[in-house]
């Protein structure tokens, strides 16, 4: 990703400060609403040919009548994952970083934090209500959900929150390797979430799919329209323009 920097250093320690450029902006704007119609596509399968999704889910069962028998332990950390990146946790957790945010004066960013994440969730709740589709049967289940099981709302949040991290942090972390590792471990928790929504029994994999690809979707999106920005220090600016710095 490229940012609008007056600092060039090296290419693998940039100063991390800035905004991005139109044409990373635009880039945003088309893999997010690619995303959005992967997740979208796999909503309208649902109301119109759920035996579709039935027959690409049947490939990968991993629901408690599974493991359960052979690995009853698992039981335990799976019902923590599931709370530990439920709604509760998710609001707190933007809360907290928009708030740091804020407080560091980075107000675009935190702006950028809290309409990825109350956008995902709404956006969310909207095609749960319209697609209206039935959760999976499990002969003794461990969770129960009322609501709809299309798309996940665990995956999309994931998505969506890793999503933002890595925007962000193409503005914030000067060291490559380290945007690098954050989205190696990002994208290692969101497939944990996921794992965990198929063994619990709550979720396939087309609905933890199509949770993912809306989490990014809403995230690229929202990038494109919102703009986050890293607020440059005064002197970090004047320091650039000294004869010699490219």
């Amino acid at each position: 990703m490229t940012v609008d920097d007056t600092d060039r250093t090296t290419p693998d320690e940039r100063p991390g400060r800035g905004a991005f450029t139109t044409r990373t902006r635009r880039l945003f704007l088309a893999w997010g609403t690619a995303s959005t119609a992967v997740c979208l596509a796999l909503c309208a399968l649902a109301v119109a040919h759920p035996e579709i999704l039935d027959r690409w889910d049947h490939v990968l069962q991993l629901g408690p009548d599974a493991w359960r028998a052979g690995s009853p332990w698992l039981e335990g950390p799976l019902v923590g994952i599931s709370y530990a990146f439920g709604t509760v946790a998710s609001a707190a957790a933007t809360a907290l970083v928009a708030g740091v945010l804020v407080i560091r004066r980075q107000g675009r960013a935190a702006a950028y934090v809290v309409v990825v994440i109350a956008g995902t969730s709404l956006v969310t709740s909207v095609l749960k209500h319209y697609v209206d589709l039935g959760r999976p049967v499990v002969a003794h289940p461990i969770i129960e959900y009322t609501s709809s099981a299309m798309p996940s709302g665990h995956a999309s949040n994931i998505a969506a929150a890793v999503t933002t991290a890595c925007v962000l942090s193409a503005l914030f972390l000067r060291q490559r390797a380290r945007r690098r590792l954050l989205l190696v471990v990002g994208v290692l928790v969101s497939l944990v979430v996921g794992l965990d929504r198929l063994m619990l029994g709550v979720h396939t994999p087309t609905e933890v799919v199509a949770g993912y690809a809306l989490g990014v979707g809403v995230g690229l999106i929202a990038a494109y329209v919102v703009a986050p920005a890293a607020r440059v220090r005064t002197e970090q600016v004047a320091g650039s323009r000294r004869p010699g710095s490219r």
